[in-house]
Formats: structure tokens, C-alpha cells, sequence
């Protein structure tokens, strides 16, 4: 049986042991040590890193009661010199702890139970039998888990046989000997987790995102480094914002609501001259001896090219319409109609497309689609003229 040194000294950075065993499979070391710093995922606490004689660990396995080292190379006999990624550590060690902290806040405020939780990479989270949480409920589980955190109440953890007597926050998932984490006066849970020693060492929670996962509400948190690193960030993009809109902090949110407004009312005038404009030039495209038309445009939207070429069908004009993309790279956007006759378009719409390196679709007297590349126009053309009849 590994001895599990986290269980009882979490802050434990480096360890000299021995190797008990050692084996190859499918080309990674698989190596069970007599005592051990790193604790494999479980219990919404993502594993371990680190290295064993300078190797980097790849993964960890529970076994019975050993812990499974896998490694890329042979470590070799003898003594292993164990190294953990303590600042990993320490930051899943905050993670937790603030877990516990936030779910009894949530039973005794809210009698709301956590269902579950995890550790992310950028965020932490717990799903709440509730619902939903307003603005002013989760102002107070900041405001209550800051005043725990400042209350530096000392974090300890044991193993009992009997946890009746214990008001646990909730049953345990075993039987028999349990771990216990205790935030002193607070809570008690049972809990296999690595934890700081004292609340303190949370500075702040806070609550960033909610999200209604089924009928339950997920609560997404940062603590400790987390917070602080939330609140650097946040602290730099307020900055870059008084600076871009001269405002400050409290009056960026109207300003900005108002950029936006003058931004779509700026948008919808634009389209219309846009259209406007389109139509002129479907008037004076009408009015052109050739049967077909052939135009192109710039950053033109897909809805005005449409309306130009139902503009010459309409006047019994063919067209083949397209307009370049501001932006290399998004495509260039193609409209066929057919003005007269009953030449079925989809006929040649593989063809076409084919020789504009691009693809589309659409009805008998309409096509649409992108091309990519414009070098055989020449061709596209001539196989519209011969398709769709002689110039008038």
C-alpha cells in the first residue's frame, strides 16, 4: 500500500523514497513508490504534476490502495526523488477549500445542496439543487465567504470510523474509515482532497458566471491566485476602456450602450443607401442592350445582391452578379438569375460553379453560392450566354 504523504501534509514539495516496483506497458513505465506526494483525480480535483528522478509524471492510477506513477522513461531502482508543480497544487489546494467554504454558505443561507463539482482549468464550479440565483444572493455569498476567509479559520483534516456524532454536510459516498476536512466552526465534509491550512489563505471568492445546467443552477468561481489574476485582468480592461471612451468606471456601461445604439442606427442608414443605390444601378443595368448582365461589386451584403439580380430578372434581364469580400479568405459571393425563357438553371449550376472554384445551389431561375476564384469569368459567362439564349 502507497503511503499517501498528501493526505497529511498537503504543502510536502519534494520527497526522496523508494521504488517498490516498476514495469513496461505499451511503452510507459508504470512505478509504485513506498510514499508518495502526488494525488491522482478524484472527487472534482484534477491530479497531480511533477517529476520522479527529473521525469516528467504523465498520469496517475489508483490501484487497491497503490498509487500507479506513469512515466515516459525508467526511473530506475533504488531511490526516487520525488518534485510536485506546488504552485498547481497550492492552486487546486485553494480551489477546494472555497468549495467547501461556498457549499454550507449555500445550505444555510440558501438550503441549497451542492450536487457537484470541479476544478477547470481557468474557473471552478458546483451545481446547486436551486434553481437560479439572482444579483443580490450571490452579492451575499461573496460578502459571507470573505468574512470567513478573514476570519482565518483554521482548516485540519482526520480520519474517524464514526462520523455520526459529526454533522457532516452530507453523508459520506464510503463506508467504514472516513476522511474528514473541517473548516473550524463551519463545516465539516468528508473529503479526500488536498485543502490549505487556513481559511485565510482564500483572500476572496467570487462568483463570474451562472449557468442553468437542467433545473439546477452552476455557479462558476475563482479563489485565491485565481481571484487575484480575475481581478488584474478585469482591472486592465476597465483601464483600456476609461481611455478609449473617456468615462469612468461606473459611466462606461450607459456610454457604451450608447455607441452601440449610434452604431446600428449608422448600420440601418447605411443599408438603406446601400439598397438605394442598388436599385439605381439595377435601373440603369435594365435599361442595357445586352440580355445578359454582368457586375461586379465590393463588400456588398448577400440580401442587396439578391435584390439586384430580382431587379433584372424582373425586367427580363439574365444576370450574373458578385461581389468580393472586404476580407481576403471569406469568399466571394455569386447570384445567376434568368429573366426570360425557361432554361432550367440547375442545369449548369455544377458546371458554373465548377469553373468559379466554388459551389452553390438554388431553383431553376435562381442560383446562389461562393467562388473562390475568378481567372475563368470569361468561360462562366459563355456557358451562361449559350445556356440561356442569343443578345438582343
Amino acid at each position: 500500500m502507497t503511503d499517501k504523504v498528501f493526505d497529511r501534509d498537503p504543502y510536502c514539495r519534494e520527497l526522496v523514497t523508494a521504488v517498490c516496483a516498476r514495469e513496461c506497458r505499451d511503452g510507459r513505465w508504470r512505478v509504485r513508490l513506498e510514499r508518495t506526494i502526488f494525488r491522482p483525480e478524484g472527487g472534482g480535483q484534477p491530479a497531480d504534476t511533477g517529476t520522479i528522478n527529473g521525469l516528467p509524471l504523465l498520469a496517475l492510477d489508483s490501484e487497491n490502495d497503490d498509487i500507479v506513477h506513469v512515466l515516459a522513461g525508467d526511473p530506475g531502482n533504488g531511490e526516487a526523488e520525488l518534485q510536485l508543480d506546488f504552485a498547481r497544487r497550492y492552486d487546486h489546494m485553494q480551489q477546494h477549500t472555497a468549495q467547501h467554504l461556498l457549499s454550507q454558505v449555500l445550505v444555510r443561507r440558501f438550503a441549497a445542496a451542492t450536487l457537484s463539482f470541479a476544478i477547470g482549468p481557468e474557473h471552478s464550479s458546483i451545481e446547486t439543487d436551486r434553481p437560479a440565483f439572482d444579483d443580490p444572493e450571490i452579492a451575499v455569498l461573496e460578502e459571507e465567504c470573505a468574512g470567513l476567509a478573514w476570519a482565518a479559520l483554521p482548516v485540519r483534516a482526520f480520519e474517524t470510523d464514526d462520523v455520526s456524532g459529526l454533522g457532516l454536510r452530507k453523508p459520506p459516498k464510503i463506508q467504514g474509515r472516513v476522511r474528514v476536512v473541517e473548516i473550524a466552526g463551519f463545516d465539516r465534509s468528508a473529503c479526500g482532497g488536498t485543502h490549505v491550512h487556513s481559511s485565510a489563505e482564500l483572500g476572496l471568492l467570487k462568483i463570474v458566471r451562472l449557468e442553468r445546467v437542467r433545473a439546477n443552477a452552476r455557479l462558476y468561481y475563482v479563489a485565491g491566485g485565481r481571484a487575484l489574476r480575475d481581478h488584474q485582468l478585469k482591472h486592465d480592461l476597465t483601464q483600456q476602456l476609461m481611455r478609449l471612451v473617456t468615462q469612468p468606471p461606473q459611466e462606461i456601461p450607459a456610454h457604451v450602450e450608447a455607441l452601440l445604439r449610434e452604431r446600428d442606427d449608422l448600420r440601418n442608414e447605411l443599408k438603406k443607401s446601400r439598397r438605394r443605390e442598388m436599385e439605381r444601378e439595377a435601373r440603369f443595368a435594365a435599361a442595357e442592350a445586352d440580355a445578359l448582365v454582368v457586375r461586379e461589386f465590393s463588400g456588398c451584403d448577400p440580401i442587396d445582391l439578391r435584390l439586384f439580380a430580382g431587379a433584372l430578372a424582373a425586367a427580363g434581364k439574365h444576370v450574373l452578379a458578385f461581389s468580393r469580400p472586404p476580407a481576403p479568405g471569406a469568399g466571394i459571393q455569386v447570384v445567376v438569375g434568368r429573366g426570360r425563357g425557361d432554361f432550367d438553371l440547375r442545369l449548369i449550376s455544377a458546371r458554373l460553379f465548377a469553373l468559379l472554384e466554388g459551389r452553390g445551389g438554388g431553383g431553376a431561375s435562381l442560383l446562389e453560392g461562393r467562388a473562390s476564384d475568378l481567372s475563368r469569368l470569361d468561360e462562366a459567362v459563355a456557358l451562361l450566354r449559350a445556356s440561356l439564349g442569343p443578345r438582343v
